[in-house]
């Protein structure tokens, strides 16, 4: 079976990393079709060929917290013009690949190549652009392409997903650390006692955001991963070079962490337990929905998007480490639910 999965940010790739996990322990055969990164995958999957063009538009975005929804629309409409073309290239591809079943989170393109398919998702693009002025012939072919589709595994923190004719809700897709916290703050040589904010967005940097300024927040010891960079790093600041190969891990370790609200970063949270300090990112549909999460199901708290840029943290930083509001129980084990129902469907 196959994953074709949307590029845009990590929170898709990350998750369908762990249904891949969770596949191939069921002794399936996975072949991964994205545009993401491939270290963020198991190592034994094999690779869809990338024909040429994206897989998926997504959100053409300034930097981690600005988006251009003008970009964004000139794009899809681009890409809507050969779609056609690119869903054949598509299918004989996924043919050479002898792929039977494919799971698409959520680029419309998955759906359109006459192959038998299933989504899994959290939101679909219809609902998103939906949102936005002009994008009514950009939703029509999206939701054309999804009604190509015989269902969708859905995830926890949905927005509407009509345009899936056959829905199976699913628990949610998190990642728990694997490392002991002390052994990973022992590389970033902080000890027990220091208070540590990690900063992401994920995958992008934060534009207009003065690492510097960090200094000022010496109470805090602060790690900064790619692609942000800082050089002559304050005392206070563990610059990391490369992305780190267990990111989890890394999060576990650290009592908050500072990021836009995406359902990568916002699962992984719950699941390890941090603390989130949070900012918008825009007119994003999905945002209102994983804000909603993290205030009623674990320990977060807003800081306006200024004030975050200008690292104006110590108030924030101080009333969400006070916070005692205890921790949901939720269900974390949607990549195993997922890998069941796909090899059931696959053996009817």
């Amino acid at each position: 079976m196959a994953l074709a999965v949307s590029g845009h940010g990590f929170g898709h790739a990350v998750r369908c990393a762990e249904v891949a996990r969770a596949l191939l322990s069921r002794g399936a055969r996975v072949v991964v079709r994205s545009d993401a990164p491939k270290s963020l995958f198991p190592p034994d999957v094999e690779w869809v060929p990338s024909p040429g063009w994206p897989l998926d538009i997504g959100v053409v975005q300034r930097g981690g917290l600005e988006m251009d929804i003008d970009a964004t629309r000139q794009a899809w409409r681009e890409f809507a013009r050969a779609l056609g073309e690119h869903a054949k290239t598509e299918a004989r591809l996924l043919r050479e690949a002898r792929v039977d079943l494919v799971v698409g989170d959520i680029p419309p393109l998955a759906f359109t190549a006459r192959v038998p398919s299933w989504g899994l998702t959290n939101f679909t693009w219809d609902w998103i652009y939906s949102a936005w002025p002009d994008f009514e012939d950009i939703v029509a072919v999206i939701r054309q392409a999804y009604a190509h589709a015989e269902g969708l595994f859905r995830l926890p923190f949905y927005g509407d997903s009509g345009a899936f004719a056959h829905i199976e809700d699913v628990p949610l897709i998190a990642r728990k650390a694997t490392r002991p916290r002390r052994h990973v703050r022992a590389e970033l040589e902080v000890s027990d006692d220091d208070t540590v904010v990690l900063l992401t967005f994920g995958g992008f940097s934060a534009k207009g955001l003065d690492l510097q300024r960090l200094r000022d927040l010496s109470e805090y010891v602060f790690v900064v991963t790619p692609p942000m960079v800082l050089e002559q790093a304050p005392p206070n600041v563990r610059v990391l070079n490369q992305s780190p190969a267990d990111y989890v891990s890394l999060l576990a370790a650290c009592d908050v962490v500072v990021t836009k609200p995406g359902y990568g970063i916002v699962a992984d949270c719950l699941a390890n337990r941090v603390a989130v300090l949070f900012t918008d990112r825009g007119p994003f549909r999905e945002y209102d929905v994983l804000a909603d999460a993290l205030t009623r199901f674990g320990r977060a708290r807003y800081v306006p998007r200024e004030e975050l840029l200008h690292l104006d943290l110590h108030t924030h930083l101080d009333e969400l480490l006070r916070c005692n509001t205890p921790w949901a129980e939720l269900p974390m084990n949607g990549a195993d639910c997922v890998a069941d129902r796909v090899v059931a469907q696959a053996r009817i």
